[in-house]
């Protein structure tokens, strides 16, 4: 009688606790991000337009992921153009401690016979993409770990390039 009691309240404890040590714990959903990207205007009108980006955090800084995106996503409406030449990728990034970010690219972004338009466009969506972080102040474009003079041959890139305005759509 002793054990059938014992058995009894075991029985009557564990459906009580909803058997909660049978269960296994439920992982989280993956955070979500959100940053903006500047992608050219598909009319041609000289003027960058601002694309909300969303994507599962992968652990990066946000400004990595928007480089990543910017230039590894296909543009996410029809008013957007794409002027990353297709290939490109991004090699490394980083943030020097006075806010330079050093942005990497494959040898396929210096796509030769590119015109003024698309590497004026190239250039300003990826640093107004960039200096959207406070942390950014200013971006050095490299390709394939060096300095160049120029993407295209239209636009000088030595140096660190600040933000440009100019090139918002207001």
């Amino acid at each position: 009688m002793k054990k059938i009691l014992m058995l009894m309240l075991v029985v009557f404890s564990v459906v009580i606790t909803g058997c909660s040590f049978f269960q296994e714990d439920k992982p989280e959903p993956p955070k979500q991000i959100s940053f903006t990207i500047y992608r050219a205007a598909v009319d041609g009108s000289d003027k960058l337009i601002p694309e909300k980006f969303t994507m599962t955090d992968n652990g990066k800084s946000l400004p990595e992921n928007a480089l990543l995106a910017l230039v590894g996503a296909k543009p996410q409406g029809a008013q957007f153009e794409d002027v990353i030449p297709k290939g490109t990728r991004v090699l490394s990034f980083s943030i020097t401690p006075e806010g330079t970010a050093l942005a990497n690219f494959s040898k396929e972004i210096v796509k030769n016979g590119q015109g003024s338009y698309n590497e004026v466009m190239m250039t300003g969506a990826i640093v107004n993409t960039l200096t959207e972080f406070p942390e950014v102040k200013q971006v050095q474009i490299l390709v394939e770990g060096k300095k160049v003079i120029t993407l295209g041959g239209h636009l000088d890139v030595e140096d660190p390039l600040k933000r440009n305005e100019s090139l918002l759509q207001k």
